[in-house]
C-alpha cells in the first residue's frame, strides 16, 4: 500500500511541476521585469480568480476522484455518468463564479486596483476560473482512473509551450499583456490534459452526456461537492481581504509586491501538496467503502509522514536559498525574504491539514472542512487586522498566515484524534 502510495504521489508530484513549475518561473520573470508595485497588482488580480479556483475547484476535483473510483468497479454505463457530472460540475459552478467576475470587474478594478483602465484585465481573469476548475476535474479523474503517468507527459510536453508564453509576454513589460500571457498558459495545460483524457475515453467508450444522468446522480454533488466547495469558499473573502488590506496600508503597493513573490511560491508548493495529496483519496474511499478502518487509518498517518517530510525538506531549502538568491538577482525584492520564510513555514503546517481535508472527503463528513476552514478564517482576518495596525506589513501578514495554518491543523487534527492516538499508532504498526 505504501508502495503504490508513494509511486502515485511521485508521478502527481511530476505531473504537478511540470505544468506550474513553468508557470511559475514564467511569474517570477514577470516580477523580475514589472517590478514590486506593478508585480503586487498582477498578484491582486491573479488572486481574485485563482483563489476561487484553487479551494474549491479543488474540492470539486477530490468528489471527482471519489465517484469516479467507486464507479470502477460498475458498469460503463455508471462510468460515463461519474465523469459527466464530474465534468458537468465544473462547467456549471466556474460559468458562475466566472459570470459574477465580468459583472464585479469594473468595481473591482477601480476600489481595489484604483484603476479604470484594468477593467478587461480583471474581467478576463474570468477565463482562469474556467481553466482552473477543469484541470482540477481533470486532475482528479485522472486519479481515479489510474492515468497519472499519462497525466504527467501530458503536462511535460505542454510546460515549454506554456513557459514561452508567459516569456513573451513578459518581455512587454505591461501588466495587462503579463496578465493575458498567464491566462493563455493556464488554457494550454488545461487543453494537453483533456487530450489524454478523451484518449481514456475512447479506449473505453465512454461518452459525456449531461442528458444520460437522472436527478439521483447529481445528489453527490448537492451532498458532499457543493458542501466541501463552501467550505473552501470560506477561506476565498478572508485571503482576498487580507490582500486588499494591505495594499491600503501606508506603503502599501510595495508591501503588497514583496508579500506576493512569497505568496506566489506558498501557492506552487500548496497545489503541490494538494495534488499530492489526492493520491491518497482513491486509496482513503476505497479502503472505507469496504469497511476497512485499519487499512484507511494506515493510508492517513503514512501520507500524512509523506507529506510532511517532502514538504518540510523543500521549505527548508527554499527558506535557505532565498535570502542570498533575492539579494543576487532581485534587489527590488529585498523586503519579501521574512514574509517567504514564514509563508514556507505556513506550508509546512498546512501538509498534513491536506491530507486530513482529504479524509474527511473520503468520510464523506464536509462539515469538518467547514469548522476548520471556519477556524483559519477567523484567526487570519484577525491576526491580519492586529499585524496590519501596528504596521507589521508585508511580514506581519504572512505571520498571520503562519498562524491560522496552523491553528487549522489542530482543528482537523481534533476530528481525527482516534486515528491519530499513540496507542493507535503502536496497534497498527504491532
Amino acid at each position: 500500500m505504501i508502495r503504490r502510495l508513494i509511486t502515485t504521489a511521485s508521478l502527481s508530484a511530476v505531473s504537478a511541476m511540470a505544468s506550474r513549475g513553468a508557470i511559475f518561473a514564467g511569474v517570477l520573470l514577470v516580477a523580475g521585469l514589472l517590478g514590486p508595485r506593478a508585480f503586487g497588482q498582477f498578484t491582486l488580480i491573479q488572486t481574485t480568480a485563482l483563489l476561487f479556483t484553487t479551494f474549491c475547484a479543488l474540492s470539486l476535483g477530490q468528489m471527482a476522484t471519489k465517484i469516479v473510483a467507486e464507479a470502477l468497479q460498475g458498469s460503463r454505463e455508471r462510468m460515463a455518468v461519474a465523469w459527466s457530472v464530474s465534468y458537468g460540475s465544473a462547467l456549471l459552478i466556474s460559468l458562475v463564479f466566472a459570470v459574477a467576475i465580468v459583472a464585479l470587474s469594473p468595481l473591482v478594478a477601480r476600489y481595489v486596483g484604483h484603476d479604470a483602465a484594468l477593467t478587461p484585465v480583471y474581467a478576463s481573469s474570468s477565463l482562469l476560473v474556467l481553466a482552473g476548475f477543469l484541470t482540477a476535474i481533470q486532475n482528479g479523474v485522472a486519479l481515479a482512473v489510474g492515468r497519472v503517468k499519462e497525466q504527467a507527459w501530458a503536462n511535460l510536453l505542454s510546460a515549454p509551450i506554456a513557459f514561452a508564453i508567459m516569456v513573451l509576454a513578459a518581455f512587454q513589460r505591461d501588466l495587462h499583456w503579463a496578465m493575458y500571457g498567464y491566462i493563455a498558459s493556464q488554457i494550454v495545460i488545461a487543453v494537453g490534459q483533456e487530450r489524454s483524457l478523451r484518449r481514456y475515453r475512447r479506449e473505453h467508450g465512454l461518452k459525456l452526456s449531461l442528458r444520460a444522468t437522472t436527478r439521483a446522480d447529481w445528489s453527490v454533488l448537492w451532498r458532499l461537492g457543493l458542501p466541501s466547495s463552501l467550505a473552501g469558499l470560506l477561506t476565498v473573502p478572508a485571503m482576498w481581504l487580507v490582500m486588499v488590506m494591505l495594499s491600503h496600508t501606508a506603503d502599501g503597493a510595495t508591501d503588497l509586491g514583496h508579500f506576493a513573490l512569497g505568496n506566489q511560491a506558498r501557492s506552487i508548493l500548496l497545489f503541490g501538496i494538494g495534488v499530492v495529496a489526492n493520491a491518497a483519496l482513491p486509496m482513503l474511499s476505497s479502503a472505507l467503502a469496504q469497511g476497512d478502518r485499519h487499512g484507511a487509518s494506515t493510508v492517513l498517518r503514512h501520507s500524512m509522514a509523506l507529506l510532511l517530510a517532502i514538504t518540510g525538506a523543500i521549505a527548508l531549502l527554499a527558506a535557505l536559498a532565498a535570502p542570498p538568491l533575492i539579494h543576487a538577482l532581485a534587489p527590488a525584492y529585498a523586503g519579501s525574504v521574512e514574509p517567504l520564510q514564514w509563508l514556507l513555514a505556513s506550508v509546512v503546517a498546512t501538509a498534513p491539514t491536506t491530507i486530513l481535508m482529504r479524509k474527511a472527503t473520503a468520510d464523506g463528513r464536509p462539515s469538518i472542512l467547514l469548522y476548520g476552514n471556519a477556524v483559519f478564517c477567523v484567526v487570519l482576518l484577525a491576526t491580519a487586522a492586529v499585524a496590519l495596525h501596528m504596521h507589521g506589513g508585508a511580514t506581519g501578514l504572512a505571520f498571520a498566515y503562519f498562524l491560522a495554518s496552523l491553528l487549522q491543523l489542530l482543528t482537523f487534527a481534533l476530528f481525527n484524534r482516534n486515528e491519530l492516538r499513540w496507542k493507535a499508532l503502536a496497534r497498527s504498526n504491532s
